[in-house]
């Protein structure tokens, strides 16, 4: 019975190995002719304190001008915003982070951003809502189009 399941076991991986000998993909790229790129650094040292209107669901916010994101670049192009982490290094936006002090207390801190003609909105909000006004950030935007 032993060698029977095994040789079924056998039998169902050479056909699925089988199968995949035909199973070509080619990979397609375009190369764009006149591409337009934009990089920007901004920091921020100034955040807008938000919260709903019964005082609650409390976030910070900063609108970064970026005159450079016009209409065809939010429906046509590609938009990128990186947070600095540290001198060389830097991570995309959404970032998430997990923190605890030492008083045991933990929260999420989120930082998110939204593109708009004319520039970026950078939000910050702690998972517990108690979290104070952010730190000052540097922020680096990529536009492609």
């Amino acid at each position: 019975m032993k060698t029977g399941i095994i040789a079924a076991a056998m039998a169902i991986m050479a056909l699925g190995l089988a199968s995949c000998e035909d199973d070509t993909r080619t990979l397609r790229s375009e190369v764009a002719e006149d591409v337009r790129m934009f990089s920007g650094e901004f920091n921020v040292c100034h955040w807008t304190k938000v919260t709903d209107r019964d005082g609650l669901n409390t976030y910070y916010k900063h609108d970064i001008s970026c005159p450079e994101i016009k209409h065809q670049v939010l429906r046509g192009g590609q938009i990128n915003c990186y947070l600095y982490t540290g001198e060389d290094s830097q991570v995309p936006l959404p970032c998430v982070r997990h923190y605890e002090n030492e008083n045991g207390n933990r929260w999420t801190r989120t930082i998110d951003c939204e593109y708009w003609v004319g520039g970026v909105t950078v939000y910050v909000t702690d998972s517990d809502f108690a979290g104070g006004v952010p730190d000052n950030m540097s922020f680096r935007i990529m536009l492609s189009w």
